[in-house]
């Protein structure tokens, strides 16, 4: 043996994005021991987001992702795919034939979808995140906690 019996174990990750509406039982020790917040994603992260999610589309000559990753500040990796996702979508609409999608597509695309997470949300995520496990061990122990 050579010490790995002991490292098996089940792994469990959960996302959301309403830590404050988490069962409070699910954070008591021995539950989930961490818990990490994502930030929105920087420029580099967001020009490796949308060239993962372009990668299989046809793109027009006049797509410029640079300029879609400056257009983007605060959008979330969902947020991107879901912008790429409408795009190829509106070049259907223009053309059930199109052979590729344009600027003009991602363009409307992003303006019409807009950012998940507001500046505001990453800063409510900030302030929760240090005090969330001991609120809610507090809220289990004693219900009247608050």
């Amino acid at each position: 043996m050579d010490g790995l019996e002991e490292l098996r174990g089940v792994v469990v990750i959960g996302a959301t994005n309403r830590p404050d509406i988490i069962d409070p039982a699910l954070i008591r020790p021995g539950r989930f021991d961490e818990l990490i917040l994502v930030p929105i994603p920087g420029e580099e992260a967001r020009r490796e987001i949308f060239k993962v999610h372009t990668e299989k589309m046809a793109l027009a000559e006049d797509v410029d992702l640079e300029n879609l990753v400056s257009m983007t500040d605060q959008y979330t990796g969902a947020d991107i795919a879901a912008v790429c996702k409408k795009a190829g979508r509106y070049a259907l609409h223009e053309d059930l034939h199109a052979k590729s999608v344009k600027q003009r597509h991602f363009i409307k695309a992003i303006a019409e979808s807009g950012p998940s997470v507001t500046p505001d949300t990453m800063k409510y995520y900030e302030a929760i995140k240090g005090e969330l496990r001991t609120r809610k061990s507090k809220e289990i122990e004693n219900p009247s906690y608050s």
